[in-house]
Order: structure tokens, then sequence, then C-alpha cells
């Protein structure tokens, strides 16, 4: 969609900068999916209103800003035409070309600062009733306009992010996948939560999958992300997400990440005896191929799990990178000690 109604922005008193749409879904801002539309003063006369319609057919909604700029009502295209310009008898122009925008300004509108999120926006919207629903959402930063956002637009990211949720979420756990997990570490840095990342893994799993079969393999996976669901369910502000395979992520307050994992490691350790045949049990290793395709014996199951505060990154690509080194520490120490282990990041200056 593009930009309509920018003339002369300079004259603006802030800049109204279009943001790209593919970081209004991850950031689920209704700021950045506004559309710039600039507004006029409550003093611009009928007659100039007509003008900027006239001369701009896609512009439906024009706000109107009082001397701070911040918005006090809002003129719509076709009730304006009909109601102010066209008249009762026809001659609505010439009685009121004179008047002021705040005389004929549509004064109940629904104002919503830049920072809310597309579903708060969206709830909003369903509570208000059926002739609201036509009229735009005018957007502020700390209260001074910054854009407006048509309903059509806000339904169609709301659609477009539940779509784009549905098709990265795992069918066999039923988790978020990575652009959801990136979405939250992103949400929960711009808010300045401290929190705690968790990447968790399975060792070892290829030659597992390769000693028992891939249903097999499923089953453990399905019943690690019901753990992680569980044990989550315990603490206020946990979120899980299965970045894909044995590999999963959850995110906590902070201080919460060694409680989970020692409660989480001694869960799995209780429960993997239904992971693997009584013969290996019996003997505590089965044998499988490794990469290199020579048979070798291997540990039961156990995890990693790397715990990264959010003191220590301040971007998702930092996280990411930081996890690496975390994830390849603590599996090094799982597989020597043949437990599930886990190993928290400690560099926490920025």
């Amino acid at each position: 969609m593009r930009d309509i109604a920018t003339t002369s922005l300079a004259t603006l008193p802030h800049p109204l900068s279009f943001c790209p749409k593919e970081g209004a879904i991850r950031d689920g801002e209704v700021g950045q999916i506004a559309l710039q539309i600039r507004p006029v003063s409550y003093l611009t006369p009928v007659r100039e209103i007509f003008d900027i319609f006239m001369s701009q057919e896609e512009l439906i909604t024009l706000p109107v800003v009082n001397k701070e700029f911040k918005p006090v009502g809002a003129l719509y295209r076709f009730e304006f035409l009909e109601r102010v310009v066209l008249g009762r008898y026809g001659y609505g122009i010439s009685l009121n070309s004179r008047k002021p925008a705040y005389e004929v300004m549509r004064q109940e509108i629904t104002v919503v600062e830049r920072n809310l999120t597309l579903e708060e926006a969206g709830a909003l919207v369903s509570t208000q009733s059926t002739l609201d629903w036509q009229l735009d959402l005018i957007v502020t930063c700390c209260g001074v306009y910054h854009g407006i956002l048509p309903i059509r637009i806000l339904l169609y990211y709301l659609s477009e992010k539940t779509l784009r949720l549905a098709r990265e979420t795992n069918p066999l756990t039923g988790l978020p996948g990575n652009w959801a997990i990136r979405s939250e570490v992103e949400r929960r840095i711009k808010a300045g939560m401290p929190f705690e990342v968790i990447y968790i893994d399975l060792n070892d799993f290829k030659p597992y999958n390769d000693h028992y079969g891939f249903e097999a393999g499923d089953r453990v996976i399905k019943a690690l992300g019901d753990i992680l669901i569980e044990l989550a369910s315990k603490y206020p502000q946990a979120w899980v997400g299965h970045i894909g395979g044995d590999d999963f992520v959850v995110i906590l307050e902070r201080d919460k990440g060694e409680i989970f994992c020692q409660e989480l490691c001694l869960r799995f350790e209780r429960e993997r005896s239904a992971f693997h045949s009584e013969e290996n049990l019996r003997r505590n290793y089965y044998e499988s191929l490794d990469r290199q395709g020579n048979v070798k014996t291997f540990s039961l199951l156990t995890l990693s799990c790397a715990i990264v505060p959010s003191s220590s990154f301040s971007s998702f690509g930092e996280l990411s990178s930081r996890a690496t080194e975390i994830k390849s520490y603590a599996k090094k120490i799982s597989k020597e000690k043949g437990i599930s282990y886990y190993f928290k990041e400690r560099r926490e200056e920025r």
C-alpha cells in the first residue's frame, strides 16, 4: 500500500517515516503499520479541506490536530462530502466554506499509542460498535499524532500473523517455531524485561533415530515437548518454542533458568527408560552408527541445556551467537559425563 497525503512533511514537528511491513509483523506494534497521513489543523477552513480531499482520491480519513499536534478529531471523506460540502439542500460548501475544522469534524475518535500490539488493537476494535468499525484508528506517539491505521489493514496484518504462526507451528509438538521465537525475544528486549533464554537439545539424537527408528524418535521429541510445556506452566512469564528437530527454547523471567533446568534434567532422567529397550537399559548404552558410518556405543539419551541471560545480549543475533558457544560447552560436558547437563552464561556485560 503506497503512502498518500504526505506532501510538505518538512513542516511537521517530527518525522513520519514509514516502517517496513515485515518489521511490523515481527515487532507487532500498530505504529509500524500506521499510514503516514499528514493531518490538518483544527483551524483549517472547510474550503482547504475540500481541496485536499479532491486532490487526493485515495484519501479517506483526514486527522485533525491541535496546536500541540495532538489529535482532536477526524474528517471522513464520504461523511464530509455528504454532510458538509453538499449539505441538506446542496449548498453546504457555500454555507460552510469558512468554518474551521473543529466545527465540522467528528470528535469521537479512537486513539491508540503506537506501541500497542496488533492483538491489543484487535481486541479494542472488537469491542467497538458496528459504525465505529468503519472508522480508522488514530495512532499517537506519547500523545502526539503519528499516523492512522485503517481497520482493514489491522485485520490484514492480524490475519497474516496468524497464518504465519500456523505455518511455523511444529506439527509434532504444537509449539511455535523460529519466527515466533525471534518475535518473543525481540518483544522482551524492547520492553526492557529481564529474562533468560534456555536452549535445549538431545545429545546424539541422530544415532538414536538410526537405532530405534524415526517413529521412536518422534515419540521422544513429543514427550520432551510435553515435559517442557508442563514445567513451564509453573512460571508466570514462561514461553516455550520448538526450533525444529530435537532443539527447543524456553524463555523465563530472570534467575529462573537454573531451577527450571534442574527440574527438567531430573524429570527427563526419570522418564528416559521409556525411550530405550530393556536390554539397552540394562547395559546403560546402545550401539549405532556414528556420522562416519562406524559402529559405536552411545550413552542413553541425555539433554544439553544452555542458559543465556538477557543481560548478556542486546539483539537476537547476539543471543544466537552467545547461545552457540554455550550450547557447545554444555553438550561437551553432558556427553563426557553421560548425564543431562545445563550451563549458564556468566558474562553479563553488554
